[in-house]
């Protein structure tokens, strides 16, 4: 009514202007790999989940640990000097190896270290424990916990990476590793093959340190 009583006087309009519709940007999700040549995203999932003591695996956007390259083998060498070199006093160390001739990947996680000594010692490691990742012959992974706690860890300057009963020991090369399944220290046993020495491809250890 207002217009046509005074229809040169210009309208003011109560009538607010559309809302531009706010889109939320969420920050990209972080991109998680493993600098490895031996195992998948999938295999790195379920050894932290093993890690933590999980009763269900991590999902894989949720995975809470970087895997830090420490040594590859075929890129830094085998023998047992090199692995003490570049890996001794350094807590929370993922070994993986990959089985000469087969799909078998074999590995242990120890939550200490690895030291140097003259003469061997061993170490206390209630949270270690030694595994087999599943493959294409594999149809699920094995996990072995320590049993006994007191023999969890060798360190000894002649030896690799050792869990007592499976690791390398270098009489015979360095490419040659151990393994004894009715070994009691780790239970259940993660091979079916013969018990002794094997040989390997490669191998690589990794510290395991939080994804903040």
């Amino acid at each position: 009514m207002a217009k046509f009583a005074s229809p040169n006087k210009p309208v003011k309009s109560t009538i607010l202007l559309p809302r531009k519709k706010l889109t939320t940007q969420l920050p990209p999700k972080k991109s998680i790999s493993i600098p490895s040549s031996i195992i998948n995203l999938e295999h790195a999932v379920e050894i932290s989940s093993w890690i933590d003591r999980r009763s269900t695996t991590y999902n894989i956007t949720e995975i809470p640990y970087v895997f830090k390259l420490l040594l590859r083998g075929s890129r830094d060498g085998i023998d047992i000097k090199t692995f003490h070199k570049l890996c001794d006093n350094i807590p929370g160390l993922i070994v993986v190896i990959k089985v000469e001739n087969s799909n078998e990947i074999l590995g242990g996680y120890n939550p200490l270290d690895w030291k140097s000594t003259n003469s061997g010692k061993y170490a206390v490691a209630p949270d270690s424990f030694i595994y087999s990742l599943k493959n294409e012959i594999m149809k699920e992974s094995i996990l072995s916990r320590v049993n006994d706690q007191s023999y969890a860890i060798y360190n000894y300057q002649y030896n690799g990476p050792w869990f007592y009963y499976f690791g390398h020991h270098d009489p015979w090369g360095p490419e040659r590793w151990y393994y004894k399944s009715n070994g009691n220290t780790y239970q259940p046993p993660i091979r079916n093959a013969t018990d002794g020495y094997f040989s390997i491809e490669d191998y690589e250890v990794f510290q395991i340190c939080k994804n903040v």
